[in-house]
């Protein structure tokens, strides 16, 4: 039985020396030198003070300070003054260090300065983990590296995993622009940042971002980001999504595109579109609509494609539309396959096929030019193969033809259109009381003058060997009834509930 005993004894010694010894092996006990050495008990605890160049090892983890408390038995350390922690490639320094050696946590306060390879962490507080090496820091922090510059009020550090996390007041400076925001990711190697939630971002040329969040490539000042809003000096853009390059001055959107020229008083929605800063070139497609706006009244342009293109000189400056154009204001409408609008001048030409109606007035020709000011539609050109129809109160077509026309308006209103070159007509005779065909004038001359009431035909006033025939009503044919080159499409002029269906 004695045997017995000292065997299970033996046994049992050699079981809690291994555990012992696989303890140790875990939590190895913190090494000290110092210059001088001290010992005491407080409340029944052990502790040892070192005084003066004080170094404390633990396996690859070496810490130097200007004295530290030691409790040997929980194996835990205070650092005061002067606190580096050496472990691998990173360098703590601190004021203070609290240190557990069992779980590897450090608590360091005051001044601390973090640095991992090219990575430098200065805050007040940081919680240390030497086995992961992740970092928590609060009470505000800065994390520079080779490229920007990034603070906040609290955050992480994942050193193995290479990246950051930032929470609170975050602001990133890079070489290019700040980045303002409340949440961040941010990877150490790639320099690419995360940011969730309300992100602004400022360039050093005025460029300014808004945006819901989105992915920032710092190192080629890229950002890619959802919902959100580009301002310029003279543009603004908005869309569901927004690439901004901010080496290129390029500004691309997808998805509800709005861009302001601010300046001009002009917008355009769509789909999607870019502008392009530095070339003063901006393209907006998928069933863009222009707006422009004027001081009583605003001008619509739709078309399949709208570039906005800038000039050095004020009067180059215009907007190209092309394929499908459709124009509205009130008192005006007109189609086209393509139109050129310069906005210094406020000409809008119209081209391949233009029509144009004027209340009552329906007006084609090779090429149409408007020119529209902020009040109203101020003239109106027609260049060959001019031709004008305008309806009467009896619905009978009145026909103007020649090689140019040129119309005055007031109040949005054809006043008054000068034809020049093969004048031809016809004017249909109405009795008192709009009631009655008396017959129609029909006429040829070099140039001639029409005066409008009320959008109708009042006057017609021609010059230059002039011929002209009365036809009464029981002579009319369908024949004499057109002019060569007749042609009336009410069902193809726009309305803006058509225009504005799909872009705005």
């Amino acid at each position: 039985m004695q045997k017995l005993f000292i065997l299970l004894f033996f046994f049992g010694w050699i079981f809690i020396e291994a555990e012992a010894q696989q303890d140790d092996k875990n939590n190895s006990k913190i090494e000290y030198e110092s210059d001088l050495v001290t010992g005491e008990r407080i409340n029944g605890v052990r502790i040892n003070r070192f005084i003066g160049n004080v170094i404390a090892k633990q396996e690859s983890t070496i810490s130097y300070c200007d004295s530290a408390v030691s409790y040997r038995k929980e194996n835990i350390m205070d650092a005061f003054k002067n606190v580096r922690i050496v472990d691998d490639s990173t360098t703590i320094n601190a004021d203070k260090l609290h240190y557990d050696g069992n779980s590897r946590l450090t608590e360091l306060r005051g001044n601390v300065i973090y640095n991992k390879n090219i990575q430098y962490l200065y805050t007040e507080n940081l919680d240390y983990n030497l086995d992961t090496e992740v970092s928590r820091f609060f009470g505000g922090g800065k994390l520079k590296d080779t490229t920007n510059t990034l603070t906040s009020d609290r955050g992480y550090y994942y050193a193995q995993k290479d990246y950051a996390l930032f929470y609170g007041d975050v602001i990133l400076v890079s070489p290019d622009f700040t980045l303002k925001t409340d949440t961040l990711e941010y990877n150490t190697i790639t320099k690419v940042a995360y940011s969730q939630g309300k992100t602004y971002i400022e360039d050093g040329e005025g460029a300014k971002l808004y945006s819901t969040g989105g992915e920032f490539r710092t190192e080629v000042d890229q950002s890619l980001f959802a919902g959100g809003m580009i301002q310029t000096e003279k543009y603004d853009m908005t869309g569901d999504d927004l690439f901004f390059d901010e080496v290129r001055k390029y500004y691309r959107s997808k998805g509800h595109t709005l861009l302001t020229a601010k300046e001009k008083d002009l917008r355009i929605f769509g789909d999607e579109g870019y502008h392009d800063d530095k070339n003063g070139i901006s393209k907006i497609y998928g069933s863009p609509v222009m707006q422009r706006i004027l001081k009583k009244d605003t001008f619509y342009l739709a078309a399949d494609t709208i570039v906005s293109i800038e000039n050095e000189i004020d009067s180059l400056d215009r907007i190209l539309a092309y394929h499908n154009i459709r124009i509205y204001k009130t008192g005006l409408q007109g189609r086209s396959d393509s139109s050129a609008y310069f906005l210094y001048d406020s000409l809008i030409f119209m081209y391949q096929n233009p029509i144009l109606w004027n209340y009552k007035n329906q007006v084609t020709s090779d090429t149409i030019s408007l020119e529209v000011t902020q009040e109203t539609i101020e003239k109106l050109y027609l260049e060959n193969k001019a031709f004008l129809v305008g309806q009467d109160t009896l619905l009978n077509f009145n026909q103007i033809k020649g090689h140019s026309m040129e119309g005055i308006f007031i109040n949005n209103e054809i006043t008054t259109m000068y034809v020049t070159g093969n004048a031809e007509g016809l004017y249909y005779v109405i009795g008192k009381g709009d009631s009655t065909i008396m017959g129609m004038n029909k006429f040829i001359c070099s140039t001639m003058k029409i005066g409008f009431e009320d959008q109708a035909v009042k006057n017609i006033t021609i010059y230059k060997e002039p011929s002209a025939n009365f036809i009464p009503p029981h002579e009319l044919t369908q024949e004499l009834m057109f002019l060569k080159g007749y042609t009336w499409k009410p069902e193809e002029r726009p309305h803006l509930e058509s225009l504005l269906r799909k872009s705005m």
